[in-house]
């Protein structure tokens, strides 16, 4: 449901950007036919990079996946600042008490044009500009380590054509400055096949907490495939979770897949399974891509991590994830000794832009003594996407009977 309401949106923004652009240009009926061919062509580029990346043809994919993706972040970042410039320019006229004159019309566009590049700089450099967040959960259970346990969630790194080894090198280094005790990957680690021919296993797999790292499968390791993005992960030195637990000293690691290849209910009632086998002395930590909680696991866990929304990268697209995903970023909490964290990304997916959804390691302080977090109550879910992601075969954990103390 929610991608046919993107690609909605990003035609009737592409259309936009064709129509500023006649206005302002005055083009004639040749000029308008170039430029409607010219956006056509690089509106159509990313599906082509993808098709590209499926044949195998890597350097192809890669031109066309930059030329694409970057293309489809300016239209959207142009909207908003085409918006802004018809705002300035009414109220410069307002304020003058003059009237729109056409010399208006390329003085308008020129506005727009600026701003879009002001926007799509600062965009750019925020994507790297990974924020370290960090999050004290206190807690009455014995972890089996003194002081506490430091955990740094990464999520949505997308491994891929538009984001290399050089970017891996910054996120290694960043997450062994903040030492942490474990690391987990909450999927996508891997963007697409482009993602499995960047040589970023060694650098990954240099990484070694002293607890080790665990991660899961999200949607974009399916799209991979997800035996070689298995192997990938594993190269990388993480231990994959698919719908299973690991105990180490007082934690519990429960990993679930995500749905993306499940039969309708099937990722539900895998879920369930994998709680129903946890103890209520550990503390416990859920891997889950999606941030959906089961019915009923709220009493199961201690804390939930996801991601998967990105909190829409680029503003404003962060409104319509949000009806889809209400527990959209940040931390929420379910029960008053448990909570859901939701990451707005390491990586980014698709444009090379971040705008007002900074890329995160996600820093967890777990133990006694530490203060009460808070967390906002999880938003109702809408109807509309209730009815997208509920099946008849999806059961409650309660639905298994009681977990084993």
């Amino acid at each position: 449901m929610l991608f046919p309401v993107f690609m909605v949106f990003y035609g009737l923004a592409q259309a936009f950007v064709w129509h500023v652009l006649v206005v302002g240009l005055n083009l004639s009926l040749s000029g308008r036919i170039s430029v409607g061919t010219a956006i056509f062509c690089l509106g159509l580029a990313p599906f082509l990079a993808r098709r590209l990346d499926r044949r195998g043809l890597e350097r192809w994919g890669k031109a066309f996946s930059w030329a694409g993706y970057t293309w489809a972040g300016l239209v959207l970042l142009f909207v908003m600042a085409r918006l802004a410039a018809d705002f300035v320019m009414k109220v410069a006229f307002m304020a003058t008490g003059g009237v729109p004159s056409p010399a208006a019309r390329p003085l308008s566009l020129a506005l727009t044009v600026g701003l879009t590049a002001l926007l799509a700089i600062y965009a750019f450099i925020e994507r790297s500009r990974i924020r370290v967040e960090t999050i004290d959960i206190p807690t009455s259970k014995d972890i089996g380590i003194p002081g506490g346990l430091l955990i740094a969630q990464i999520s949505d790194v997308h491994i891929g054509s538009m984001n290399g080894r050089r970017r891996i090198d910054a996120l290694v280094k960043k997450l062994r400055d903040q030492n942490p005790d474990v690391v987990v990957s909450t999927g996508d680690l891997i963007d697409s096949r482009a993602g499995l021919a960047v040589p970023a296993t060694d650098t990954l797999s240099a990484l070694q907490p002293r607890l080790g790292k665990f991660a899961i499968v999200g949607n974009h390791e399916y799209y991979a495939g997800l035996v070689p993005a298995l192997a990938f992960m594993e190269r990388s030195g993480f231990t994959v979770l698919r719908n299973s637990v690991v105990t180490i000293a007082g934690l519990q690691i429960a990993g679930v897949d995500d749905p993306a290849a499940a039969r309708p209910g099937e990722s539900a009632q895998n879920e369930a399974r994998v709680l129903r086998t946890l103890s209520d002395r550990a503390f416990t930590i859920l891997l889950k891509h999606r941030p959906e909680v089961l019915p009923g696991a709220e009493t199961r866990i201690d804390l939930q991590l996801s991601g998967h929304t990105h909190k829409g990268q680029i503003f404003p697209l962060g409104l319509l994830t949000r009806l889809y995903y209400p527990a959209h970023a940040g931390l929420f909490r379910l029960t008053p000794t448990s909570h859901l964290y939701v990451s707005r990304g390491t990586g980014a997916w698709g444009p090379p832009f971040r705008l007002a959804a900074p890329p995160e390691i996600t820093l967890f302080r777990i133990g006694p003594g530490y203060p009460d977090p808070g967390g906002r109550p999880v938003p109702t879910i809408t109807s509309h996407a209730k009815t997208a992601r509920q099946t008849p075969s999806s059961p409650s954990v309660a639905a298994f009977g009681d977990r084993p103390s």
